[in-house]
């Protein structure tokens, strides 16, 4: 009698699919409650059309323009990646961790990445809707004139990177889910201070200095994506950039080795 041996990708599609019910799981379970949506869907949208009435009042000198465009910009996508992402990733996964409910998924056959992963795409996906959004009502408004839309992108893809980083970082300091409203606020303040800033300052010259603050890089992509000069000499004759590409990159793989040399799977005490 002959014996059949399953073969072919089985395991990785079971993996993906249950990486895929958790995501799921985990949108229904942020959405039920009320205070994490308010905070993650409700109130980014609401600053940032409220940055829009805001900075419209600017638009009367129509050579300040692309700067405002740029700030505005740089303050939506801020606001999204600090709250709706950061924010809401650390809370999330501090709670899972509180309930033992991570613990318990380490058996499902689930990846230690596969797992925080899947915990964590909702807040990704949720961000973007948001970003998206923005788009045609800040069109309404007259945002227009977009030079580089790469930069732009390279934006939104490092600044979604860096607060997934940042929050699997943060929760190594947070031992329950309401401590987490406490140990996000600095980097909140800052990331949204730094990308406005880095929006409206020059771009090169010593302010390149400020592409090392998180963030900041945030902001400085989206101003060459208004105003140009992405290829403008910059530190050491470099492209400008450079600064804030290497910025995005650093960043990330930085809180990313706090988080995996003190992440812990089990509550905090």
């Amino acid at each position: 009698m002959t014996t059949t041996t399953p073969t072919g990708p089985a395991p990785t599609s079971s993996a993906a699919a249950k990486a895929v019910a958790l995501a799921l799981t985990e949108t229904r379970l942020m959405l039920r409650n009320r205070t994490v949506a308010v905070s993650s869907v409700f109130l980014p949208i609401a600053m940032g059309a409220l940055f829009a009435f805001t900075f419209r009042s600017n638009l009367q000198d129509g050579s300040a323009a692309p700067l405002v465009f740029a700030s505005l910009v740089a303050a939506q996508l801020a606001v999204v990646v600090g709250m709706t992402i950061y924010v809401t990733a650390t809370q999330t996964v501090v709670a899972r961790r509180h309930a033992l409910v991570l613990k318990r998924m380490r058996t499902s056959g689930l990846t230690d990445a596969g797992l925080l992963a899947a915990t964590l795409t909702p807040c990704a996906v949720i961000a973007v809707v948001q970003l998206l959004l923005f788009v045609p009502f800040d069109i309404y408004i007259g945002v227009a004139g977009v030079l580089d839309p790469l930069a732009l992108v390279l934006a939104a893809l490092g600044g979604v990177a860096l607060a997934m980083a940042a929050a699997l970082a943060t929760t190594t300091v947070t031992a329950t889910p309401e401590r987490a409203q406490i140990t996000t606020l600095p980097l909140v303040f800052v990331l949204l201070g730094a990308a406005i800033a880095a929006a409206v300052l020059p771009a090169t010259g010593w302010w390149q200095a400020l592409a090392a603050v998180p963030g900041a890089a945030i902001g400085l992509l989206v101003r060459f994506a208004f105003v140009g000069g992405a290829g403008e000499a910059g530190t050491g004759g470099l492209p400008a950039i450079v600064a804030p590409l290497v910025a995005l990159v650093v960043w990330p793989v930085v809180f990313g080795v706090l988080a995996r040399r003190s992440f812990r799977w089990e509550p905090r005490r």
